[in-house]
């Protein structure tokens, strides 16, 4: 089977700091895979060379079995790789609704983008089903006309990932979503994840400290220590790895 998204020896510094060195890794399509590792391990820096916001030195990466790594972000949105951030991008000022209407109205590429910015463009009909299609699916009904800074940090990942997950993408990076979460927020965003995923079909790259929440979501791991890959495979095989347990968890081999 083609992989939807196939990394090849991606390489990448930042002066006299190696943060990738020859990595590779792919995920299928519908798949959900674990990208883990120590902080500074590369995590987000392999994030940032597949969506755009940074290029590999060396290596190159496939979506679709097409080269993107030159391409500019909003175009490999447009093929169908969302993000979200594990610092919170949104907007103060904007309601929860908002936020999703602006997403849709830019994944429609109608060219009216400019009048959201002043909130002139209206909404179609099309385009209002899918914002509250989307309400409704991270039960953000309730706080729809909530500003997002009257949101819990919960309530607010959930309208990040919400703003991805309008735009339809195949591939979904999803990095440290539940950072700032407590234990009860974690559980509530895994069942989110999952009822997400049994009812479309996008593939899922995480990256997660939260072991548990990792359990719940993926089956296959990719590790990642020093920017080097240091296991991949099943899950619990990852997991029982001497040098994974060392480098992610802080055990004696």
């Amino acid at each position: 089977m083609t992989a939807l998204l196939e990394v090849s020896g991606v390489s990448k510094r930042f002066g006299g700091i190696r943060a990738l060195e020859d990595v590779s890794l792919e995920v299928l399509s519908g798949e959900a895979v674990g990208l883990i590792g120590p902080n500074g391990a590369g995590k987000t820096t392999l994030f940032d060379c597949v969506s755009g916001v940074s290029q590999p030195e060396r290596g190159a990466i496939y979506y679709q079995g097409r080269r993107i790594d030159r391409l500019p972000i909003h175009r490999r949105a447009r093929l169908g790789i969302g993000r979200t951030f594990q610092r919170l991008e949104l907007f103060t000022g904007m309601t929860v609704r908002e936020h999703l209407a602006v997403a849709e109205r830019e994944h429609s590429g109608d060219g009216r983008l400019w009048k959201d910015l002043a909130w002139r463009g209206g909404l179609t009909s099309e385009e209002t089903d899918s914002v509250e299609a989307m309400l409704k699916e991270l039960h953000l009904e309730s706080v729809a006309e909530s500003p997002i800074e009257a949101l819990s940090l919960g309530q607010g990942r959930l309208v990040e990932l919400g703003r991805a997950l309008i735009q339809e993408p195949a591939l979904l990076l999803l990095d440290e979503p539940s950072s700032g979460l407590d234990s009860r927020e974690s559980a509530e965003l895994a069942a989110v994840l999952n009822q997400i995923r049994a009812t479309r079909n996008e593939a899922v790259l995480l990256v997660e400290h939260d072991i548990d929440l990792v359990q719940a979501i993926v089956s296959r791991a990719v590790v990642l220590d020093f920017g080097r890959v240091i296991a991949s495979g099943p899950l619990d095989d990852v997991l029982r790895e001497g040098a994974v347990r060392t480098a992610y968890l802080g055990e004696p081999a």
